[in-house]
Parts: structure tokens; sequence; C-alpha cells
């Protein structure tokens, strides 16, 4: 079976931890080829090491089954967008599972999955397609990431807690038990979320309260971009 070849899109910070982590990865099946990005003053530059291939029209030289994509670009509405622009396309996704994050092998893990150093998942988890958990994140027993979560560093969830789509929780922020965050919410930094919150909400504090409310679908008018 041939190798399969991975492209990062988004030549940002994220994506270069990314790159990191594939590197790190012992039992790799596939080359990490380089970036994608919209960025032109990065185009025909390399990045520690690896090449910026160009921008989006680059997935128009090559045949869509010889490579597999994961958008690394933290913002969830921006990443949602881009998975939708990869999927329109044909092309599949690998995920970027650090070797130094502990993962219940009763967790379930979806697809395009970024999971960073020194995370720890617990025993029937699941972590749904595009999300990550970012460095030093703990998702206890029983919790529910769904579709393209982001978990900052740090970020503490107890057991049988429920994030929902889209959701974008701050660094050092933690979710006491049972406790559920409706879709598209942002939890700012530190907050600590002891109540269950609705979607499309922005919380913060010591206890998280909500301090305004976007109107319903307000990530779908978000401009796209591959790079952050």
């Amino acid at each position: 079976m041939a190798r399969k070849h991975v492209v990062i899109v988004g030549a940002g910070g994220h994506g270069r931890e990314v790159a990191e982590i594939l590197y790190s990865r012992k039992d790799q099946d596939f080359a990490v080829l380089g970036f994608v990005d919209e960025a032109t003053h990065l185009q025909k530059t390399s990045i520690n090491g690896l090449p910026v291939l160009g921008d989006w029209s680059w997935f128009d030289t090559v045949e869509h089954d010889t490579v597999a994509v994961i958008c690394a670009v933290g913002l969830p509405e921006v990443r949602k967008q881009l998975v939708q622009r990869a999927t329109e396309i044909g092309l599949s996704f690998c995920n970027a599972i650090s070797p130094s994050a502990t993962i219940s092998p009763a967790a379930t893990i979806g697809q395009g999955v970024m999971v960073f150093p020194q995370v720890s998942v617990g025993p029937n988890c699941f972590v749904g397609d595009h999300t990550i958990i970012n460095v030093g994140s703990t998702v206890s027993h029983d919790t529910r990431l769904e579709h393209y979560v982001t978990l900052n560093p740090g970020v503490h969830l107890a057991g049988n807690v429920s994030i929902g789509e889209g959701c974008n929780v701050g660094i050092g922020a933690g979710v006491i038990h049972q406790v559920s965050i409706g879709a598209w919410s942002i939890i700012g930094a530190g907050a600590s979320v002891v109540d269950d919150l609705p979607q499309n909400v922005t919380a913060v504090g010591l206890p998280a309260r909500p301090i305004s409310t976007r109107e319903k679908g307000w990530h779908e008018r978000v401009t796209g971009v591959t790079r952050q």
C-alpha cells in the first residue's frame, strides 16, 4: 500500500505545531508534504523545513486520492469552512495525535482531530471530527465534544460534560461535572463553568456568565481564511 501524503492547511502557529506532532509519530505511514496557505507573502517559502506548496489552487495539481489533509486553523468557524471546501473536492482527512497524549482505548475519536502533547482523554469520551484538544488539557470520562470544538491549552473538563459543535473554550478554563455548553459558544480564558450555557453566547468569569449573545448561524457568515 502506497504511503499517503499529508498536507497541512494553514501555515500559522497552529499549523506549525501540528506539523511537529505529525513528525513526532514513530509509526508514520504517511509523508508530510507541506502547507497550503492563502497568504501571498508565504508562497514559495519554507517554514521549519516544510515548504508552503501554494494557495488552495495547489490541490488542482494533484490526484486527490493521493493526499490527505488536516485543517490546522484554530478558529472553529474558519476550520469548518475549510473542511467543507476540502470535502467538496473529495479530499480525505487525517488525525494529528501526539505520542505523549493519553487516550483511553474506550474513547471514540473522529477524523481530522488534533490532540496536542500532555493531553488526557478518558474512557467513553467522544471527540468529534476536526476538534482540537490543545496542550495539557484533560477530558474526563463520558464527556462529549461535538465536531469543530477547540479546547485551548490547559482546559479541564470533568466527567459527563457536553460541549456543543464549534465551541471555543479559552486557555485555562474549567467545566464541572455534568455541565453542557451549547453550540458555537465562546468561553473566556480562565473561566469556571458551573452551570449549563446556551448556544451562541460568550461567557466569562468565576463563575462563567454570558456577557453577549450572537445571532444564530453567525459562524456561517465569517469569511474563511487558511492562515491564523
